[in-house]
């Protein structure tokens, strides 16, 4: 299971809302007037940090299937950074996987966000929700590192093979058919012929 400080926040938010409703029940608090504005507290600050936690546990399984699905692997997982661990890289990458745990994507807290936002805004507005740049790119992400879970290391082919894939992926993230092929066409239209050398080759000759 991903624990991180933020789920140790909410188990401790949680156990202080339960102590609060006990005590008002109860009645053996000796202000009850502070006692329930304990328990307002508390309650706000839980649905904010369990809203947050489950957001990140909602984004990661959601990738990990998309994952699994580009890669071939059944076995493969996503792990999205926490936003402590993510202050100490700085690679610039989006994601990455390690040569010594080819199964796991690792995606960046920015990353995860985004994929967070499209996933979100697509079940709240359907097919009318109108990726960002950030999105497409966080989906084409997923596909891009799924193809390094698969076993493919040289990063102009990966991108590539990705390609293939992003409409899947953007599907699996819950957008309809048309959606999913706009975001693809995007990425393919106003980023790919901008990333760095080694990673933009004619595609045709890649099997």
């Amino acid at each position: 299971m991903d624990v991180g400080v933020l789920t140790v926040v909410v188990l401790l938010l949680a156990v202080l809302t339960v102590r609060a409703v006990v005590r008002l029940v109860r009645r053996s608090a000796t202000f009850q007037g502070v006692a329930v504005a304990a328990l307002a507290l508390w309650s706000v600050l839980l649905v904010t940090a369990g809203v947050v936690e489950l957001r990140h546990h909602h984004v990661q399984a959601v990738a990990t299937q998309a994952t699994r699905m580009a890669s071939g692997d059944p076995q493969a997982r996503v792990v999205c950074a926490r936003a402590g661990s993510d202050w100490m890289d700085l690679s610039g990458t989006l994601g990455f996987v390690r040569y010594d745990d080819q199964r796991t994507s690792r995606l960046r807290t920015s990353t995860c966000s985004a994929l967070g936002s499209f996933l979100w805004g697509d079940y709240l507005h359907g097919s009318a929700y109108e990726p960002s740049l950030q999105e497409v790119v966080a989906l084409h992400v997923v596909s891009h590192e799924a193809q390094h879970v698969a076993g493919e290391f040289d990063e102009g082919v990966a991108e590539c093979l990705a390609l293939r894939w992003d409409v899947r992926v953007a599907e699996a993230f819950g957008a309809a058919q048309a959606q999913a092929q706009g975001s693809a066409s995007r990425y393919l239209a106003e980023v790919y012929p901008y990333q760095a050398e080694g990673y933009v080759q004619d595609c045709s000759a890649v099997p």
